[in-house]
Formats: C-alpha cells, structure tokens, sequence
C-alpha cells in the first residue's frame, strides 16, 4: 500500500450561494409542523381562557350561554361542560397534530386562533360593562346612551 498524499493545508471552500427564493420556501415549510404545534397550544391556552370564564360568568349569574349545547349542559353541573369543551377541543385538535406538516393545516389553524383571540377580547369587553354595572346603579338605557354619546 502506497501512503496517501497530505492534504493542502488550504482547502479552497466552495463559494457561498444566495439563497433563493425556493429555499425560503423549503426553509419554512420544514418548520411548519413547529407552527402548527405553537399554534395548537394557544388554541389551547385561549380555550382554557374561555372555559374558565365562562364558568366564573356562570356561577356569577351573568351570563347568557349562545351555545345551545353548552347551555343545556349548564343544567347538569359545570363539569359537564367542562368535560365537553375539553373533549371538543381534543378532538378538534387531533387533525391538526395529525396534518401539520400541509399548509391548509397551518391556515386552518391561524383562522381558529384568531378567532378564539376576538372572543378573548369579546369576554374582556363583557367584564368590563359587568364591573361597570355592579359598582353603580347603572341600567342598560344609560350605558346605550353612553356608547351613543362616545361615537
């Protein structure tokens, strides 16, 4: 066996592309299923919101239940609307875990988010009239007028 030549001390290094636009793209779709995953979590996290309040309002007397499902569930105890809004939330996210790595899924995802974020500012809203209403004498007419007064 012949001894294998040294390597020159210096190696040119292959000269350095600009990355185009297609890697962008690949770039961020390897790190869509990491978004999607964060995306899930804050699904979670502003459901959880949501449910907590929802159950505060309920035990308060001041709330009004739209969800005709969770509505009759209320008749039965707070723990049974728990259990059902953690299992449509468990249920609802299994496909999104499950595709996360298509873009649909991302989009999807990003809609569901935002909405939930509205109904977090829709929830922060209804406190504020509620604390209003409960520190005064304050009727309904007054604060139409009022909001009629500020627009």
């Amino acid at each position: 066996m012949a001894p294998t030549a040294a390597l020159p001390d210096m190696i040119e290094a292959p000269p350095r592309r600009r990355p185009t636009f297609q890697s962008w793209i690949r770039r961020a779709a390897c790190a869509r299923p990491r978004r999607v995953i964060c995306l899930v979590a804050g699904i979670w996290l502003l459901n959880g919101f949501d449910l907590v309040l929802t159950v505060l309002a309920h035990q308060q007397g001041v709330l009004y239940e739209g969800n005709p499902i969770a509505n009759y569930l209320l008749a039965f105890g707070v723990t049974a609307l728990v259990l059902y809004k953690i299992g449509l939330v468990l249920i609802g996210s299994y496909p999104l875990l499950r595709y996360r790595t298509a873009r649909v899924t991302e989009l999807g995802t990003i809609v569901i988010l935002v909405s939930y974020a509205f109904l977090a500012v829709h929830w922060s809203e209804c406190y504020k009239l509620y604390t209003l209403s409960s520190n005064a004498d304050v009727r309904v007419v007054e604060v139409v007028e009022l909001i009629g007064l500020l627009n």
